[in-house]
């Protein structure tokens, strides 16, 4: 009963996350539009039918009973249909009714507040600020973890001391191998070091420095053991072992995924894990890696969605690093939340990383140049200033502002291509759901 309770606790804080920064994303449109004097009857989070709602001025504020995203409604987002335009084909009908359908639902109001007669810059602020309060959110959740909780690292402590240093990665100590060179020197479980070769330190990052330059000269440990503190003469021994990949963290592996080795130097000790705290300009770091895997996972994502959809056709596995959905994100939140073996303030940061991860997924994802997104629109803005900037030059007659209505037919596909994707992996969640292992 309580792992349930836990899990649904999970949930829940990773739906409220997503419906926070699902509400500051649109205020970051309504806001700068408002400034700008645009009109604005609507500001929504959620789709489908409205649960509740109330207006304030001129903008009707609301919940809706679907919370897969949000929008706002600005008035004037298609200009009226040029003098003497005549409708030609199925497709001019087709937009001729959008433009309609759009002005029914922007009703009568001051056409100098149209969004399409603010200038290019406006237009641009108004549509970028989304995602740029997307991109603060993700920001602020990653500082919270990584300035704020801390990751775990090597404290400066002896957790344990290894009997031996075997040569093979994955060999175990034997009768008469030649102890450790951490044992031999007297090194013991609850030592805290506090100093190489006469110089104070602060954590085992020094000594980490030159063990990797893999020599066998003697270093001095001064080591704090109860009251008292001991200077210890150790001699590394050299061996083969796994090496970090310098660009993604993991363990480097070569085509064929096999574990690289690298020689360095190992005195035969296991330190104890510290939650430590990182400067500010650590979490501004961290946030960049994240975005630049978020970009990275957004242009390949046609090939893993067909990746994602393999693996549940076959039963594989699902690729943790994969596209998943708000399903999948609260089952994902759920499972951590009622693992016994997590303690309380892992599962924070967890689920604080996970809102950070979305935050930058949703600023990457909406800056992608194509209509319905947010990227679409600046798209749009930016053309039609290019345009009316090379007529005024060429001195020619002002062409109007781009005529966004016919683009509707292309926005309508993009609309159908992102719910098929939203749907494929919604279903994919529900069927054969991301495992972290636990």
């Amino acid at each position: 009963m309580i792992n349930l309770i836990e899990y649904i606790l999970g949930i829940a804080f990773v739906l409220i996350g997503i419906g926070f920064s699902i509400g500051l994303h649109e205020i970051g449109h309504l806001v700068p539009a408002k400034l700008f004097g645009a009109r604005v009857p609507k500001y929504m989070i959620g789709f489908g039918p409205t649960v509740f709602s109330f207006k304030r001025g001129e903008t009707e504020y609301g919940v809706k009973a679907l919370p897969l995203g949000g929008y706002i409604s600005i008035s004037g987002m298609m200009p009226p249909a040029k003098e003497g335009a005549k409708k030609l084909s199925w497709l001019g009908n087709f937009v001729a009714s959008a433009r309609r359908n759009q002005q029914e639902v922007d009703g009568e109001f001051d056409q100098k507040r149209a969004f399409y007669n603010l200038s290019v810059w406006k237009r641009v602020v108004v549509m970028t600020g989304g995602p740029l309060m997307n991109l603060f959110l993700g920001v602020a959740f990653t500082a919270i973890v990584v300035s704020g909780i801390g990751f775990f690292q090597q404290g400066s402590s002896v957790q344990h001391v290894i009997a031996c240093v075997p040569q093979s990665v994955d060999a175990t100590c034997q009768r008469g191998d030649a102890p450790s060179p951490a044992k031999a020197a007297g090194l013991k479980a609850g030592d805290k070091i506090v100093a190489l070769n006469g110089q104070a330190i602060s954590s085992f990052a020094p000594v980490t420095a030159l063990l990797e330059k893999a020599s066998t000269a003697p270093i001095r440990l001064t080591v704090e053991r109860g009251s008292s503190k001991q200077n210890l003469i150790i001699h590394p021994v050299i061996a083969l072992r796994p090496y970090a990949d310098a660009q993604t963290g993991n363990a480097a592996v070569d085509s064929k995924g096999k574990l690289l080795l690298r020689k360095r130097a190992l005195i035969g000790i296991q330190l104890e894990s510290v939650r430590q705290a990182q400067p500010l300009s650590e979490a501004f770091n961290y946030s960049g890696q994240i975005i630049g895997r978020t970009a990275d996972m957004i242009v390949s994502l046609p090939a893993q969605l067909v990746k994602t959809v393999s693996d549940t056709l076959n039963g594989h596995k699902r690729d943790g690093s994969g596209p998943v959905s708000v399903v999948g994100v609260a089952n994902i939140a759920g499972g951590i939340a009622e693992n016994n073996q997590i303690d309380l303030t892992s599962k924070l940061a967890s689920g604080f990383m996970m809102l950070a991860s979305l935050n930058f997924g949703l600023f990457v994802f909406n800056l992608v140049p194509l209509l319905p997104l947010d990227g679409g629109h600046v798209l749009s803005a930016l053309y039609d200033g290019v345009k009316r900037g090379a007529y005024r030059l060429a001195g020619k007659k002002d062409p109007g502002p781009l005529d966004t209505a016919k683009l509707v037919p292309f926005t309508m596909v993009m609309w159908v291509v992102l719910m098929a994707l939203s749907l494929v992996i919604i279903v994919a969640d529900f069927i054969n759901p991301v495992s972290l292992g636990f």
